[in-house]
């Protein structure tokens, strides 16, 4: 069997076309927003908002429904503070995260099962050496409960913890543990671009990060050594390289690469990707990739899959959205192997401030060649919050 190597053609397109890792909401390109530096502390997107971050979120993302009409978008900005409009001291910015998932399995039939879960607990403090916020300190510490932590469960762990020295405006350098830079860094964490190929919710690594970001383009280095919960063996250690080029406003186009190995498993990562922004508030993006899996203790050959991801967000009005998400995943390209297909429909909605509901209707197909497999179905809900 053909295993897949990174050839130097591999990382010489991965460095020209690059990826930005968008958090939570990279679709927000749609209102201009492509580079996550802007709203977050880490500049590859996820964690805490920054203040302007918070204000953009208040005053772009969100509906104004329940403020008067006479009210100026800046009062509604003022009052996005983590104490609302009270000024917090320049050297200190606490946060707080929840989000819960309902959902319902098979509905209609007789094996339908229900569930709620608890998917992230997290509070933020984020402290700063300087006015100009050159040296900042940003930790998080999580609550795990179904979901283990590395075969924790029900505790309190320290999720993300890392210093950001912004060497100048077109250099930033991150050193802790913090999540590793590879894909867009969307907020399903059960999606196939993230936790099937170890960049799930709770897959920080050690490491170290330099990213270059210019107005066209930028580019992030990662040197990363496991994450500090994880046995020895477990641990995966190796690097990835990621990178955005605009094409043109509102239009980006990006790639990564990520080698990493443990005493139980090796992984090699391969993805190209594109965001759109279509309208004010609307954005198609979407993820193509191979995962090259070796299973060390088995001692097998390595499985070369492929997974892909296209989701649309659809504005109505401010504040309320059509989501839509499209998965592909096949184990192993070289043999006969279980290949997935998934499709969510559904709406977003951001009706207050600091509160976001998802509502989601998932189809799941699994094809193989020697048996078939009935659809799955599941109903969604979430809730959101943030301070």
């Amino acid at each position: 069997m053909k295993h897949f190597k990174f050839h130097p053609v591999f990382i010489f397109a991965a460095l020209l076309l690059g990826l930005n890792q968008a958090q939570a909401y990279p679709d927000f390109i749609g209102y201009g927003y492509s580079s996550c530096i802007t709203c977050h502390y880490n500049g590859h997107g996820g964690g805490a908002l920054n203040d302007y971050g918070r204000a953009l979120y208040a005053t772009e993302i969100t509906a104004r429904d329940i403020f008067p009409k006479k009210m100026e978008e800046e009062e509604i900005a003022a009052q996005s503070g983590f104490l609302g409009s009270k000024q917090l001291p320049w050297w200190i910015r606490p946060g707080i995260k929840y989000r819960g998932l309902w959902m319902k399995m098979d509905p209609g039939s007789k094996s339908s099962m229900e569930k709620y879960i608890n998917m992230q607990n997290d509070v933020n403090l984020t402290l700063f050496a300087d006015k100009k916020q050159r040296l900042t300190l940003v930790s998080t510490i999580s609550y795990t409960g179904l979901e283990a932590y590395y075969g924790k469960t029900n505790t309190w762990f320290a999720k993300e913890y890392y210093l950001r020295w912004k060497q100048n405006n077109n250099l930033w350098i991150y050193l802790g543990q913090l999540d590793k830079v590879f894909g867009i860094r969307n907020v399903d964490h059960t999606a196939v671009n993230r936790k099937a190929i170890t960049l799930g919710q709770f897959d920080q690594s050690q490491g170290l990060v330099a990213h270059f970001t210019y107005p066209d383009w930028d580019i992030a280095l990662n040197a990363f050594f496991g994450n500090s919960a994880q046995e020895d063996n477990e641990k995966q250690k190796g690097f990835s390289i990621a990178g955005e080029y605009q094409v043109y406003e509102k239009f980006k186009v990006g790639g990564s690469v990520l080698s990493s190995e443990s005493d139980i498993a090796k992984w090699n990562l391969l993805a190209f990707t594109t965001r759109m922004g279509l309208s004010k508030g609307s954005a198609i993006m979407a993820e193509a990739g191979f995962k090259e899996k070796t299973d060390k203790l088995a001692n097998t050959d390595a499985q070369l899959g492929t997974y892909a991801l296209i989701e649309t967000l659809v504005n109505i009005r401010r504040g309320y959205n059509i989501l839509s998400v499209i998965e592909h995943s096949k184990t192993d390209i070289n043999k006969s192997s279980p290949e997935t297909m998934r499709w969510s429909l559904g709406a977003l909605f951001f009706p207050l401030p600091r509160l976001e509901f998802r509502t989601m209707v998932t189809n799941a197909k699994t094809y193989m060649d020697t048996a078939g497999a009935p659809d799955a179905w599941m109903l969604q809900g979430q809730v959101h919050v943030s301070y």
